[in-house]
């Protein structure tokens, strides 16, 4: 009965950490090469993101749904929406059309395939988890 708070404890961390850092769950169950290899493609997807469509591209009050999957990536998203909200009113440049909606798609796919490397680390938790039950 001793395991089952460890096993629901690591389960909490690797999950919290691969969210907020995209491949931080791997590299907390000792895949660096992969954690690596992560962190690189969702957060330069991230970036291309951002230079395509600006830094207004992240706006929960008006985009609910591209939102929520861009909140997947973690960090980056909540400091760029920190530092959106606080430069709206130097920056409001009105940019509209294509370069805005794949912005827009850049980084919500970014958010996705976050959420996929989180249920990836989270399985394999899981996995090592119950192979040292006896």
């Amino acid at each position: 009965m001793q395991n089952k708070p460890k096993n629901e404890n690591a389960l909490y961390l690797v999950g919290l950490f691969a969210w907020l850092i995209p491949g931080a769950g791997h590299w907390l169950l000792g895949e660096k090469n992969r954690g690596a290899i992560i962190c690189v493609a969702i957060c330069t997807t991230f970036l291309f993101g951002i230079m395509l469509g600006t830094i207004d591209v992240i706006d929960p009050q008006q985009h609910k749904a591209w939102f929520c999957a861009q909140v997947l990536c973690g960090i980056p998203t909540i400091i760029t929406t920190i530092v959106a909200q606080k430069l709206t009113d130097i920056t409001s440049s009105g940019l509209f059309g294509r370069s805005r909606d794949i912005g827009q798609v850049y980084i919500g796919v970014a958010g996705l395939l976050n959420l996929l490397c989180i249920l990836d680390a989270l399985y394999r938790t899981h996995l090592s988890t119950s192979a040292d039950r006896p």
